[in-house]
């Protein structure tokens, strides 16, 4: 958990001592087979962080919905500003504030901003991340013929009532898309290669005017693929079928929910079954399933998407 300052060594010690409740720094070392140094190390990261507590040699753990819990309110707090920069920077442009060159360009033309969106689909060489939302404003569209290795689309849910929307989806589905449906969306949005991102001056217009802004600096970019993360974890996959375009699973339900605040409290899968009426297997099935969804590697990581996005009660 990298982004809380948590690394798989730190997991795995606060791991075992929210089993153990307190422990001294050798008996970490021992249990766990670390070097003393690399223990002693450890605990004074979780010390630190608030997750741990120290009297003398005795380390005690903090509460998860405690420590834990002020680890993800500080993350959570730093998500919410990130759709608060979203409306300044319209506000910005639409008052007529010029930011540098450099970081924002508005496109106020069809011609540049054809020239942009080629330029941008032919460059893109990682990823390419997309909000769709009605109203549409361009005729085109994103060029699947390129190769890129991962492509992610949200569509606000209203833009199914387009009866084209489903065959665009399906067309990207066959390639490889990983498409999810969303009840609204900030804004339409076109993310490439984390390093430059296309957005509407205003989030509804209905035309090319005013225009659309070209964001390239690093830390707006960064601002908006956070924005672009926040809604993807929370919406529901689309998957192809005989039929035609279907919802699969949504991305958490509420035995999912229960599930993964029995987790952050520190049980283990044996308990958390009993508590939910199914099996061990059931259960570590379903965290296997929520961790791909995540696109998380590890339970801790899990726990703390699923908190930070609002989906557990505090």
């Amino acid at each position: 958990m990298h982004g809380v300052g948590i690394s798989e060594q730190d997991e795995s010690v606060y791991v075992e001592l929210l089993r153990r409740r307190r422990a001294t720094v050798a008996e970490m070392a021992e249990v766990l087979g670390l070097p003393a140094p690399a223990a002693e190390s450890v605990m004074a990261r979780l010390v630190a962080l608030g997750l741990v507590t120290r009297d003398g040699n005795l380390h005690t753990v903090v509460p998860p919905d405690v420590g834990l819990g002020t680890l993800i309110v500080q993350r959570q707090t730093a998500l919410q500003r990130v759709q608060g920069r979203l409306t300044q920077l319209m506000e910005v442009y639409q008052t007529g504030a010029a930011a540098a060159v450099s970081e924002v360009e508005a496109l106020t033309t069809p011609e540049q901003l054809a020239t942009w969106i080629d330029n941008m689909e032919r460059g893109a060489r990682r990823e390419v991340l997309a909000f769709f939302r009605p109203p549409y404003v361009l005729d085109g569209e994103l060029d699947v013929s390129v190769e890129v290795p991962s492509y992610r689309y949200v569509y606000e849910r209203a833009a199914l009532d387009d009866p084209r929307t489903p065959d665009e989806i399906g067309r990207f589905l066959k390639h490889g898309y990983e498409i999810r449906i969303a009840a609204d969306l900030p804004s339409k949005m076109i993310i490439m290669d984390r390093a430059s991102v296309l957005l509407p001056m205003l989030p509804d217009q209905t035309s090319i005017h005013p225009g659309f802004l070209l964001v390239r600096g690093q830390a707006l970019v960064h601002l908006l693929v956070a924005l672009f993360e926040r809604v993807w974890q929370t919406a529901t996959p689309l998957r192809l079928t005989a039929t035609g375009v279907t919802e699969g699973i949504p991305a958490w339900d509420d035995v999912d929910i229960a599930l993964l605040t029995y987790l952050l409290s520190g049980m283990p899968d044996k308990t958390v079954a009993s508590r939910l009426g199914t099996s061990e297997r059931t259960v570590q099935r379903r965290i296997q399933r929520l961790m791909k969804l995540a696109g998380t590697d590890s339970r801790m990581q899990l726990a703390w998407y699923a908190a930070q996005s609002g989906l557990i009660p505090s």
